[in-house]
C-alpha cells in the first residue's frame, strides 16, 4: 500500500537521503523522497506513526500527506510562499548588518574615510567593530547552525553542515585573530596587530550566509514557479458550491457535495463536481482541462466535469463524481503524484548525494593540512573554507525533480497526464505503437454515412432513412442509434417490429411491412443484393429493394496527422481491432497503417503486445475494458480520456482530450524534459567537478584561487541555474503546428525489411542511435573458450547499428540490440569464423 507523507526540515538532497535511508531500515518494499515537493512515497503496510516515528528520529518533521481531498488545499501552497517570505527578510537584515561591515573591512583599500577604525592606527577597534556586525548576521541566519551541528551530531551531514562549517570557522577564526591583535597593540606591537587585522574573515563569514540565504529565496521562488500548472489548477477549484435541498439553494463547502446532490451553477461560475445536466443548456470553456479554446456546447443528458466554467446559461447537475474522486482532483493528484516520483536517471545522483557530505568534509579537512604545511593558515583557512561552501549538493538533488515537475505540468496543461517520472523519461524511447481502432482512431460512435433510395415505392433517401428509423426506435443496437439520431426524428414508431439476431428487423409501418437488415434477410423477401460490409443495411418490402443505409464509424479529424508524426520519426505503427477485416482494411487504409490485427480478442492484444516487447520499447493506445490487459503489459499505456475508468487506471499516460495527436505530443515533452534534465544534471556534476579543485587551490601556481565569498555566489548561483534551466519548459509551446518542430530532434529514418519468415522488421537508421527498437537473439555454435566469446562480440559490435551485444558461451547464443541489419550481424559471426543462423 502506498502511503505519502510530507517531510519538513529538508535543505539538500543529502536529507532527501538520509530520510530515505531512516525509512529504508523498516519494513517497507520501498521508499521515495522528492526534495521539490518536500513529499516522501513509501510503499508498506506499516502503520503511519510508525513511518513518521523513523522520519523524525532521523531530524527531520514528517505528517501523512493531503486532507479530505487528493489534492493540497491553498494552506501548502501559502506555507511555501511564507518560507520564501521568511528568507526574503532574513537576507534584507543580513544586509543591513553586511553593508555597513564590508564598509568599515574593505574601505581603507580603497581610500574611504575609517577615521579612528583605521587598522594601521587602531588595529583592536577595527577588528572588534567588524565583530559587532558579523555578530547578528550570524543570529539571524542561525537556523544553518542548528540544523547543520543537529545532522552532524546524527552522523547525517548536509548543506547546513557545510555552510556552517564554512562560516562557522570563519567566525572563530576571526574572533582568535581578535584576541592576538588586542595582545600585540596591549604589548605596543601596532604594526604586528593591523597585519592580522588584514586577514579577519569577519566579512567572509557574514557575506557566506547572506549569499547562500539570497540563493535560497531565489531558489524556492523559482521552485515556486515549476508548480505553476498546479497553481493554476487549484485556483480552479470553488470553495463553495450551490446545492438543492429539499427544493431550497443552500451554500456549502465543495467538500461537501455528496453524490446524487443536485448542484447549481450560474453564467460565470466554474463547476464543483463532475456530474450530468438535468436542467438548462449553456456554453462551457474546457480550456483549463483539456486545452481546447473553443468553448462546446452542453445541454441536459451532457456530462460535465469539475473546473469546467459555465460561460452563459444556468443549469443543474447530479453529482457523480465529488471530492477527491472529481476530474480536477483526480488530474491535480496525478501531477503532485508524477512529480513527487522519481526518474530511473535520478539514481546517479541519489548514489552520490548519498555520500556527498562526508567527502566533502574530508576534502577540506585534507585542503587545510596541506595548506598549513605548504603555505599559511590564512590560506589554509581560506582554501578548507571555500572547498566546504561551494560543494553544496542542492544542484544535483533539484536537478531532475524540478524538470519532471515543470514537465509533468506543461503536459497537463495540454491535456496529457502522465502518471509518473519513469513514463515521462520512457516515452521519448517508444518506437512501437499499437493502437486500438474505435474511440482511439475512429471517432467511437457510429454515423449515417450514405442513404440510397433504389426503390419506385419511396420518393427519396428521406424516407428510406424515416421508414429505417421507424423500425429501429426501440433497439439498442449501435447501427440502430446511428440510424435513429440520422432521421432526427422525423420518424414515427413501427405498428410493430420483430427483432431477429444475425438477420435485422421486420415490422409494419403505417399499414405496410418492410424488412431492414443483412443480405440473408433479403434473401428471404426474394431481394438480392452485394453485400456491402457489415455496415451497411438494406430496406426493402416483398420482392422490391427500396434502400440501402451505410454506418461508419469515422476517423477522428487528427488522427492521420498523428500517426504521420509517428511514422516521421521512424516508429513503427500498428493497429489492433476485434472488428472484422474489411472495416480494420479500411480504416487503416485512410489513416495510413499497413500492419493490421482484426478479429482479436482481448486477450489477442495482451499476445501481440508481449510479442511487440521483444522486438523493441512499446506503447499501447487503447479506451475500452477489452483493452486494459494490453495496457498494462506494454512498457508504455496510453488510455483515452473518454474511455473507461479500468482503462485508464492500467494505463500510465491519460489523453484528457481524447485525441490521438497528443501521443506524438506527449513523446515531444518527453523529449525536452529528458533533454532539460540531463543539461541540470550535466551542470551539478561539472560544477562539483571542477569548482571543488578550484576551491581547494589547484590552479593556485598559475595565481587561480576563489575566496569564500566568491564561493557562495557560485553555490546559489549553481541551485538557481538548475532550477531556472527547467523553468523554460513550463513556458515552451507544443501546440499542433510545433510538434513536428519538436520531433525533429528525435527523428530517426525506418526502412523496412521481410524476414525469411514472412514477417516485416522495422530497421532505423537513427543519426543517434538511440532507437533501439529491435533486440535479436542469434544462435552462435563452434565457440569453445572466452576467447571465442570475445571474437564474436568484437564481430557484432563492428555491425552497422548494434548499440549493445551480450554473448553466452554456455547457451551458445548472442544477444543483440540496436538497429541493424540481422543478415550482416550473421555474415559477420560466419566471416570470425563460426556458424551462425537466427
Amino acid at each position: 500500500m502506498k502511503k505519502v507523507f510530507a517531510i519538513t526540515g529538508m535543505t539538500c538532497a543529502a536529507c532527501a537521503a538520509h530520510v530515505e535511508k531512516a525509512v529504508k531500515k523498516l519494513d517497507v518494499r520501498s521508499v521515495e523522497v522528492n526534495l521539490l515537493m518536500n513529499r516522501m512515497t513509501v510503499d508498506s503496510d506499516l502503520a503511519d506513526d510508525e513511518i513518521i516515528k523513523a522520519v523524525v528520529g532521523a531530524g527531520y518533521g514528517a505528517s501523512v500527506y493531503g486532507g479530505k481531498t487528493a489534492a493540497p488545499d491553498k494552506k501548502s501552497v501559502a506555507v511555501a510562499v511564507d518560507y520564501s517570505k521568511t528568507l526574503l527578510i532574513r537576507f534584507i537584515a543580513s544586509m543591513l548588518f553586511l553593508v555597513p561591515l564590508m564598509y568599515f573591512s574593505m574601505g581603507h583599500m580603497i581610500n574611504f574615510p575609517m577615521g579612528a577604525l583605521d587598522p594601521h592606527r587602531d588595529p583592536a577597534s577595527f577588528a572588534l567593530i567588524q565583530l559587532a556586525f558579523t555578530t547578528p548576521v550570524l543570529v539571524i541566519n542561525g537556523k544553518f547552525f542548528t540544523g547543520g551541528v543537529k545532522a552532524a551530531l546524527r552522523r547525517a551531514p548536509n548543506m547546513d553542515t557545510l555552510v556552517a562549517l564554512g562560516s562557522g570557522a570563519a567566525y572563530v577564526y576571526g574572533v582568535v585573530t581578535l584576541f592576538l591583535i588586542n595582545a600585540d597593540v596591549v604589548s605596543g606591537n601596532v604594526h604586528g596587530g593591523a597585519e592580522l587585522a588584514m586577514n579577519l574573515f569577519f566579512e567572509s563569514a557574514a557575506m557566506i550566509l547572506a549569499l547562500v540565504t539570497l540563493g535560497k529565496f531565489l531558489e524556492a521562488k523559482s521552485k515556486g514557479k515549476t508548480r505553476s500548472e498546479v497553481d493554476k489548477l487549484l485556483r480552479l477549484r470553488p470553495q463553495t458550491a450551490t446545492v438543492l435541498r429539499d427544493g431550497a439553494p443552500v451554500q456549502v463547502s465543495v467538500d461537501d457535495i455528496a453524490v446524487g446532490d443536485t448542484v447549481v451553477v450560474l453564467s460565470g461560475e466554474y463547476v464543483p463536481c463532475d456530474g450530468v445536466i438535468t436542467v438548462g443548456s449553456t456554453t462551457l470553456d474546457k480550456s483549463a482541462i483539456t486545452g481546447e479554446s473553443i468553448p462546446e456546447e452542453a445541454s441536459v443528458g451532457s456530462h460535465v466535469t469539475s473546473a469546467v466554467l459555465n460561460l452563459t446559461g444556468r443549469i443543474e447537475l447530479r453529482a457523480e463524481k465529488v471530492g477527491a474522486d472529481s476530474t480536477l482532483s483526480k488530474i491535480i493528484e496525478l501531477i503532485e503524484n508524477a512529480g513527487g516520483s522519481k526518474a530511473p536517471i535520478q539514481k546517479i545522483a541519489d548514489k552520490v548525494s548519498a555520500v556527498f557530505v562526508p567527502v566533502v568534509c574530508a576534502i577540506a579537512l585534507v585542503t587545510l593540512i596541506v595548506w598549513l604545511i605548504v603555505g599559511t593558515v590564512g590560506q589554509a583557512l581560506t582554501m578548507a573554507i571555500s572547498v566546504l561552501v561551494i560543494s553544496c549538493p542542492c544542484a544535483l538533488g533539484l536537478a531532475t525533480p524540478v524538470a519532471v515537475m515543470a514537465g509533468t505540468g506543461r503536459a497537463a496543461a495540454y491535456g496529457v497526464l502522465v502518471k509518473n517520472a519513469e513514463v515521462l523519461q520512457g516515452l521519448e524511447g517508444v518506437r512501437i505503437f499499437a493502437l486500438d481502432k474505435t474511440a482511439t482512431i475512429t471517432e467511437g460512435k457510429p454515423r449515417v454515412t450514405q442513404v440510397k433510395a433504389t426503390g419506385a415505392l419511396v420518393g427519396d433517401e428521406k424516407t428510406v432513412l424515416n421508414i429505417a428509423a421507424a423500425l429501429e426506435r426501440t433497439s439498442t443496437h449501435p447501427l440502430a442509434k446511428a440510424i435513429i439520431e440520422a432521421a432526427e426524428g422525423g420518424a414515427v414508431a413501427a405498428d410493430e417490429a420483430e427483432y431477429r439476431i444475425g438477420y435485422g428487423v421486420v415490422g409494419t409501418v403505417d399499414g405496410k411491412q418492410y424488412a431492414l437488415g443483412a443480405p440473408r434477410l433479403m434473401k428471404e423477401y426474394g431481394v438480392t443484393v452485394e453485400d456491402g460490409g457489415a455496415q451497411t443495411v438494406y430496406l426493402c418490402t416483398r420482392g422490391e429493394l427500396l434502400g440501402e443505409i451505410t454506418v461508419n464509424d469515422e476517423v477522428k479529424p487528427s488522427s492521420k496527422r498523428a500517426i504521420e508524426l509517428l511514422k516521421s520519426i521512424g516508429a513503427r505503427v500498428v493497429m489492433l481491432t476485434g472488428d472484422n477485416e474489411a472495416q480494420a482494411k479500411r480504416i487503416a487504409e485512410q489513416v495510413g497503417i499497413t500492419e493490421v490485427y482484426c478479429n482479436v480478442l482481448p486477450q489477442d492484444k495482451l499476445n501481440i503486445v508481449e510479442s511487440l516487447k521483444t522486438q523493441g520499447k512499446t506503447a499501447m493506445v487503447g479506451d475500452g475494458i477489452n483493452d486494459a490487459p494490453a495496457l498494462k503489459a506494454a512498457d508504455i499505456g496510453i488510455a483515452i480520456g473518454s474511455g473507461t475508468d479500468v482503462a485508464i487506471e492500467a494505463a500510465d499516460v491519460v489523453l484528457v482530450k481524447s485525441d490521438l495527436l497528443d501521443v506524438p505530443r506527449a513523446m515531444a515533452v518527453s523529449h525536452a524534459s529528458l533533454r532539460n534534465v540531463k543539461q541540470n544534471l550535466f551542470w551539478a556534476f561539472i560544477y562539483n567537478t571542477l569548482g571543488i579543485p578550484l576551491a581547494a587551490g589547484a590552479l593556485y601556481a598559475v595565481g587561480v584561487t576563489l575566496n569564500p565569498m566568491i564561493a557562495a555566489g557560485a553555490m546559489a548561483f549553481s541551485s538557481l541555474f538548475v532550477v531556472c534551466n527547467a523553468l523554460r519548459l513550463t513556458a515552451m509551446r507544443f501546440d499542433d503546428a510545433r510538434i513536428a518542430s519538436k520531433l525533429a530532434k528525435i527523428r530517426c529514418g525506418a526502412t523496412e525489411r521481410v524476414g525469411a519468415d514472412g514477417d516485416v522488421q522495422i530497421l532505423n537508421a537513427c543519426s543517434k542511435g538511440a532507437c533501439n527498437i529491435m533486440k535479436k537473439t542469434l544462435k552462435v555454435s563452434g565457440m569453445s573458450c572466452m576467447h571465442c566469446v570475445a571474437r564474436v562480440e568484437k564481430a557484432i559490435a563492428a555491425v552497422d547499428g548494434v548499440t549493445d551485444v551480450k554473448v553466452s558461451l554456455e547457451n551458445g547464443e548472442a544477444t543483440v540490440d540496436g538497429n541493424f541489419d540481422v543478415a550482416a550481424a550473421v555474415k559477420a559471426v560466419a566471416d570470425a569464423g563460426y556458424d551462425c543462423e537466427e
